[in-house]
C-alpha cells in the first residue's frame, strides 16, 4: 500500500511539473495555432506569422487568417512550385541555415517592413532560418534583448535544431544597430 502512495505522489508531482511548464510559456512569445495540416504555425503578432513550408492545400487557411504576403527563406525552393497560382505577394530570401549572412538578414527584415501585412515567414520546417529572422525582428523592432530572443528561438517549441548552433552564435555577435540602420536605408 505504501508503494502505491509513493507512485501516486510521484505521478502527481510529475503531472504538476508538466502542467506548470505549459502554463509558464512567456506571454510575449508567439502563439501556436492548431489549424489544418500545419504542424509549426504560430502567430508572432497581428502582422507576422511563422510556419513550416506551406503547400497548395494551405492557401485557404492562409486566406482565412488574412495573410497577404509570404516570405520564403529556403535556399533552393520557390513558393510558386509548392503553392501554384496564389493571391499572396511572394518574396524570397535564399538563406542557408549553416551559413548566415548579414545581407540575408537585412533583406528579410526589409521585406518584413515593406510587404503587405500580415506576412507569413517560413523555411522548410519553420524552425531555424525562420527562428533567426523572427529573433532578429524581435531584437531590432521590439527591443528584445538578445537573450530573450535566443530563449524563444531555442525553447519556444518551434523545433530548433542544435546542429545549427551557428544561428545563436550569429545572434550573440551581430551588430544590431548596423543591421537596423541598413534595413532603414
Amino acid at each position: 500500500m505504501c508503494k502505491i502512495y509513493k507512485v501516486l505522489i510521484l505521478f502527481l508531482c510529475f503531472s504538476a511539473h508538466i502542467l506548470y511548464g505549459q502554463e509558464t510559456r512567456p506571454i510575449n512569445w508567439a502563439k501556436k495555432l492548431d489549424i489544418n495540416a500545419f504542424i509549426n504555425l504560430y502567430k508572432v503578432n497581428d502582422s507576422i506569422y511563422r510556419s513550416e513550408q506551406p503547400d497548395s492545400f494551405d492557401i485557404l487557411t492562409l486566406k482565412q487568417l488574412g495573410i497577404k504576403s509570404m516570405l520564403n527563406l529556403r535556399n533552393k525552393h520557390h513558393d510558386s512550385v509548392f503553392i501554384g497560382k496564389s493571391p499572396l505577394e511572394l518574396y524570397t530570401v535564399h538563406m542557408k541555415a549553416q551559413h548566415i549572412k548579414d545581407k540575408d538578414v537585412i533583406n528579410a527584415l526589409k521585406i518584413m517592413e515593406k510587404a503587405p501585412k500580415p506576412i507569413l515567414i517560413h523555411c522548410k520546417h519553420g524552425s531555424d532560418r525562420t527562428g533567426l529572422i523572427v529573433a532578429m525582428y524581435r531584437i531590432a523592432y521590439q527591443n528584445w534583448t538578445k537573450d530573450q530572443a535566443l530563449d524563444e528561438l531555442k525553447n519556444g517549441g518551434y523545433g530548433f535544431h542544435k546542429i545549427f548552433m551557428n544561428i545563436p552564435a550569429y545572434i550573440k555577435k551581430v551588430d544590431v544597430e548596423k543591421i537596423r540602420a541598413k534595413v532603414l536605408q
